[in-house]
């Protein structure tokens, strides 16, 4: 299995998410921690689509309308990132950890499908979510 790494979104579980994954051996970073809290607050969702995706992550983002938003659509597709987004946006940190681990087997499989995607993570697993940008299929 690929050894994926994970970018976490400012809005995605907090500390308990991020140490729950890595008490289960993840390799998993913050906004946080990589830029600086004052600048992870302050990043719009296509310049870190685009600086995680630089730098080798997978996404987990909150929200998966991030595959129909414009911006961030197009941020995905012309970054080629990989992401992976919860299907509903109320979970709590400890709802978004049993996804993450019930599914961890999938997750991890998802760093070799080729880019660019958005995958919908709920209790049925991963589904692909149809990317909206102009001109694109898929």
């Amino acid at each position: 299995m690929v050894t994926a790494r994970f970018l976490l979104d400012r809005s995605v579980g907090g500390r308990l998410l991020v140490a729950r994954l890595r008490d289960a051996g993840w390799d998993v970073r913050t906004l946080a921690e990589l830029y600086g809290e004052h600048r992870s607050q302050t990043m719009k969702d296509e310049e870190w689509i685009g600086e995680g995706t630089r730098a080798g992550f997978v996404l987990l983002a909150k929200d998966h309308r991030v595959a129909t938003r414009p911006l961030e659509a197009q941020a995905i597709y012309m970054h080629d990132a990989r992401v992976i987004a919860f299907s509903r946006g109320d979970l709590t940190a400890a709802a978004m950890g049993d996804l993450c681990l019930e599914h961890e087997r999938a997750i991890h499989r998802v760093a070799s499908v080729a880019p660019p995607f958005v995958m919908s993570l709920s209790s049925q697993g991963l589904r692909r979510k149809h990317l909206n940008v102009p001109g694109r299929r898929g």
